[in-house]
């Protein structure tokens, strides 16, 4: 399998990664597992323009996927090469199983505007296709795969994520009081975290909470964590002035990137987590909070509806809505308590033992 995110900066990929390694390994102890990484070293010293190209990360990262990773394969003779992630060696040497998270470059045109993009998805495109079995998160997904990519339906199987067992309804609340209050927070507060990028239509949040805060008596706090990948504000519009212009500079918290144990905290200590989000392969931040026991509300658009089901409130992504959606959870704690409890039976669904099981059945299906 390509281990190559484990080094790189945290995402929804190194998530996969660990979850279904950590739960294959579980379910099969006989099953020979390898993690390929490329081991780039950013420490070498400068030499000719050959080397100093192998520390492009762009055209590194392409060299790995397009041959360094099959490569890599060769050398232990697999019955098979997973590859984690939307693409593909150009000559494989071996069955391929290849998951795809999401096609979201493939349907919004902001995600795709740049040359390098466009290229590297029409190479991509073409050697995933040639991939016997594709296995994505959601039939949501599945869809669009079908749909943009033209890869039947026999060929693809859904393989739903989960939570991992570090999200859970909190057991020191004092801890979590103290991590949260670091960060800023300073009482009942909203919650949002997976991405600053334009699909996650975060002004419909900050105009949703604008707007609650005229129908509440108590303060209320919104933070929204995470950190642009790029500067380039088609993909990771600006929040600062929308923030602005509705005035709610003082109840706005930005934290920027934050470590795995501060997320968890912000969700323990959530009064709600909301996600107006237009494009989820999966939704996992919705599960997180659900199996975190948080009254999570969730746009009703492509795979939060499979994630979410009756565990949470779907609404329309749209001002409104949401505003609404928030005000009665925060104010019935009639309806906020059977919220939790049925947003945890609904985590509690999602294993990464049902997912090791699933990728097992596509593994045995193309390696006989």
């Amino acid at each position: 399998m390509d281990g190559s995110f484990l080094a790189l900066p945290p995402s929804g990929t190194g998530t996969y990664l660990c979850g279904l390694t950590a739960a294959l390994r579980d379910a099969d102890p006989s099953l020979d597992l390898r993690l390929l990484t490329p081991g780039w070293d950013d420490s070498a010293p400068d030499g000719d323009i050959l080397d100093r190209l192998r520390r492009d990360r762009r055209l590194r990262r392409a060299a790995w996927e397009l041959f360094g990773v099959a490569r890599a394969a060769r050398q232990t003779r697999p019955d098979l090469l997973h590859i984690p992630h939307f693409s593909a060696p150009l000559k494989p040497g071996c069955p391929l199983v290849v998951t795809i998270h999401d096609v979201i470059p493939l349907i919004l045109p902001p995600y795709r505007a740049s040359h390098a993009m466009r290229v590297h998805l029409a190479i991509v495109r073409r050697t995933v296709f040639a991939a016997p079995l594709i296995l994505t998160p959601s039939r949501s997904a599945a869809n669009d795969i079908e749909r943009v990519l033209g890869i039947p339906s026999e060929r693809i199987r859904v393989t739903p994520e989960a939570a991992g067992p570090a999200y859970r309804p909190a057991t020191d609340p004092a801890c979590i009081h103290e991590t949260v209050r670091r960060l800023g927070v300073t009482g009942r507060y909203i919650f949002n975290v997976g991405g600053l990028d334009a699909r996650k239509n975060l002004p419909v949040l900050l105009e949703a909470f604008a707007r609650l805060q005229t129908r509440l008596d108590e303060p209320l706090q919104l933070v929204i964590a995470g950190a642009a990948h790029s500067d380039n504000p088609s993909v990771f519009p600006p929040l600062s002035p929308l923030i602005s212009r509705f005035g709610i500079e003082p109840a706005v918290i930005l934290p920027g990137r934050i470590d795995e144990e501060e997320k968890i905290a912000l969700y323990q200590g959530a009064a709600v987590y909301a996600t107006p989000s237009l494009y989820e392969g999966f939704g996992l931040t919705a599960l997180e909070a659900m199996a975190c026991g948080v009254p999570t509300i969730a746009a009703n658009r492509t795979s939060l509806p499979e994630v979410v089901g009756d565990g949470g409130l779907l609404v329309e992504p749209e001002p409104e809505a949401f505003a609404s959606a928030m005000q009665g959870v925060l104010t019935d704690r009639g309806q906020a308590d059977a919220l939790r409890a049925r947003g945890l039976e609904r985590a509690a669904t999602f294993t990464w033992e049902r997912t090791a099981r699933l990728t097992l059945a596509a593994y045995r299906e193309i390696a006989q």
